[in-house]
């Protein structure tokens, strides 16, 4: 919507018109906060993080388990300059570094609906995750992850999402440990599939 004002002035042959773009209604997003609460690095409790988010200007603030998901509104666009500018804040408030990502309802939704592990239907016999990345991992990163899939481990990457999913009867034994970031070459934060189902839930994607 644009807000026109016509005015009219002394000696002014005609009329000049002044336009401004009107403020952009707030929008939904959800930060995931990357090595939170794991291994007893990071430790962080969730009403606190809320309360920092509160803090920075943002509203409608929620949190969701304990690995440093946080639902909010904000008027600024662009997940990406949001990211960098909340890790910024958190740096300050906390006193050390927190990398974390920014997702739209809508990307979040369409990394939830591509998932090509059917995770509803295999929940009892599979563990799946998504890897929410950095950037798009380059072609020989790519095919490097691809060749380390085996009888426990199955692989897919579409565009800035990895998945991954194993079979339960790999759950804490004889699974190779990967550290899929350095293979990779990207940083990224990793959640369960029902912690991203929650998610869509919770942001109404």
């Amino acid at each position: 919507m644009r807000v026109i004002r016509t005015l009219k002035g002394g000696g002014m042959a005609g009329r000049v018109k002044i336009q401004s773009q009107a403020e952009k209604p707030p929008a939904r997003y959800v930060a995931l906060l990357r090595a939170v609460n794991v291994g007893g690095h990071a430790v962080l409790k969730m009403e606190q993080l809320k309360k920092h988010f509160e803090s920075f200007g943002l509203k409608d603030v929620t949190t969701c388990i304990q690995s440093g998901n946080v639902l909010f509104t904000s008027r600024e666009t662009g997940a990406g300059r949001l990211a960098r500018g909340l890790e910024k804040k958190l740096r300050a408030a906390l006193g050390y570094a927190v990398v974390l990502f920014v997702l739209t309802p809508e990307q979040l939704r369409k990394a939830a609906a591509q998932n090509p592990f059917d995770p509803e239907r295999l929940q009892d016999k599979q563990h799946c995750h998504l890897m929410f990345l950095s950037a798009k991992p380059q072609p020989s990163r790519r095919r490097a992850l691809m060749a380390l899939a085996g009888r426990e481990y199955r692989f897919a990457v579409k565009g800035r999402v990895f998945y991954y999913a194993y079979d339960r009867a790999f759950e804490g034994r004889n699974r190779r440990a990967i550290n899929f970031e350095k293979v990779l070459g990207l940083s990224g934060t990793a959640r369960t599939w029902k912690v991203v189902a929650r998610l869509v839930e919770l942001a109404g994607a």
